[in-house]
């Protein structure tokens, strides 16, 4: 008797496959959008950077987010700890650990990866390297001026002496408009910065006015009249609104915080000083002021 074969075959039922976590950068996206509407707009800013210089390009971000390991974050902030200050280092491990905060939140992952990892890379306070101010002496300050004359153009040159004589922030300086100076009183009403093309609110949204010293203002008015006849002789006329325009933007804008930050290594080199940067310009003020027996404020 002939016994025929018979093949079996099982049924195999196919399994949903689980779904795929978005990447770490695709939720940074969503921490970002939803933290604005607590941050300042320096806040914004500052993240933006770190998440756009740093986190971004880093190709550990770009897996699902539970794929990113604890190992791999400390490693990554160990290798920028190098590099970078302390503080920066703070920043940046409060933006990766927020993000994966956020990844909790949205119930993706258990535990935040990068929680705690600060003890175990950057030095007890008491035990840092802080970066420290570093002012000018008032014959430093007049031998960076006397250079910075011939290297920068007047508006250059103002924008720099607003920070020395008036204690102005990088972005408040090149953001100084006509209507805000009180020629009568030689004061300067405080309400704008500039940074990355854009108009925003001083640091933390703090407005205030300031005092301006007799030959500052003396020198301010001399500059607006020439911004005056140079309109009058290019026939643009018009009202003087912003005063430190870039000749190099395409429209009227105020020359940016690193073309500043530029000028004011390139006028160092070439004075023989150390390298100072903008924020060093306005420690210098305060010092000046504090050691003539005045306030600063």
């Amino acid at each position: 008797m002939e016994i025929k074969k018979t093949q079996c075959t099982d049924t195999v039922t196919d399994e949903p496959k689980p779904e795929k976590l978005p990447s770490f950068i695709e939720l940074s996206k969503q921490w970002f959008k939803n933290g604005k509407i607590r941050w300042s707009v320096f806040t914004q800013e500052r993240y933006e950077t770190v998440l756009r210089l740093h986190v971004r390009p880093a190709p550990l971000f770009s897996r699902p987010v539970d794929k990113t390991k604890r190992t791999e974050v400390r490693a990554f902030l160990l290798k920028l700890s190098r590099k970078r200050s302390p503080a920066f280092i703070e920043t940046i491990h409060g933006v990766i650990s927020g993000i994966f905060n956020e990844a909790i939140e949205q119930e993706l992952i258990n535990a935040n990866p990068a929680s705690a990892l600060l003890k175990t890379i950057l030095p007890p306070l008491s035990k840092r390297d802080l970066k420290r101010a570093d002012p000018l002496t008032q014959e430093e300050l007049n031998h960076f001026m006397a250079h910075a004359q011939k290297i920068g153009s007047w508006a250059e040159l103002l924008i720099l002496k607003m920070m020395a004589y008036a204690g102005l922030r990088l972005g408040e300086a090149p953001a100084m408009r006509r209507e805000y100076l009180d020629t009568k009183n030689r004061t300067y009403f405080v309400c704008q910065s500039f940074n990355r093309r854009q108009f925003n609110r001083p640091k933390h949204g703090k407005r205030r006015l300031i005092d301006l010293p007799d030959f500052l203002m003396d020198e301010l008015e001399t500059y607006i009249g020439h911004l005056k006849k140079e309109r009058l002789r290019t026939g643009s006329g018009g009202k003087i609104n912003l005063l430190f325009i870039d000749p190099a933007e395409k429209r009227p804008l105020p020359y940016s915080q690193r073309k500043i930050q530029y000028l004011m290594k390139k006028v160092s080199k070439a004075a023989g000083l150390r390298i100072r940067n903008p924020h060093d310009l306005r420690h210098t003020y305060a010092t000046l002021v504090l050691m003539s027996h005045m306030s600063p404020g």
